[in-house]
């Protein structure tokens, strides 16, 4: 996996190491408030991102590509990206960004960096997100990068008192190409 840079963050494939940096801020209990999970330990941290870093499921059948992002020129952690690439057409993604970043268009950035690195380096066509009803800050970011909503799929678990809801969003290579083509001609 590639180091990626955008114009304020530097993007780097999540390695074992990385857990003990991200660690404070994943403790921010405002992340997990459309999550199915609470703050992870050190230790079960320290457990997944071991295993993360293989970048491979158990079965070897898809590949687990997870990124940290981080301040130009720091250590100081913005978020994280994950995407998963099953062998068929259609990968998924995930994000967390850190609640002190939120607002402020991190989130945007590193998205944008990795959804282009991902159509420019792999084989899949398309890309989507399933994404809690209620997290209207998500949907958000989604949207702006121009993913469609495709689906909407009701009582998909139950955590923290309440019923969850998901969307699902969906942008294929030719999409995010046509897209960045708009942006640029825009500019």
């Amino acid at each position: 996996m590639a180091d990626l840079s955008s114009a304020r963050l530097r993007i780097e494939p999540l390695v074992s190491t990385h857990a003990e940096i991200v660690f404070a801020p994943l403790q921010d209990p405002r992340i997990y408030t459309y999550l199915p999970e609470d703050p992870p330990t050190a230790e079960t941290l320290q457990r997944r991102y071991d295993f993360w870093e293989k970048g491979v499921s158990p079965d070897g059948k898809e590949q687990w590509l997870n990124w940290v992002a981080f301040l130009h020129e720091s250590v100081t952690p913005v978020g994280t990206f994950q995407a998963t690439l099953p062998q068929s057409e259609e990968g998924s993604i995930a994000f967390i960004v850190f609640p002190t970043f939120w607002r402020q268009g991190y989130g945007h950035e590193m998205a944008a960096c990795v959804i282009t690195h991902l159509f420019q380096t792999k084989a899949h066509l398309h890309l989507s997100a399933e994404i809690d009803t209620r997290n209207l800050a998500s949907m958000r970011l989604v949207e702006s990068l121009g993913l469609t909503r495709i689906s909407t799929t009701g009582e998909v678990d139950f955590f923290k008192g309440a019923s969850s809801d998901e969307h699902k969003y969906s942008i294929s290579r030719d999409a995010w190409r046509m897209r960045a083509h708009l942006d640029r001609s825009n500019d």
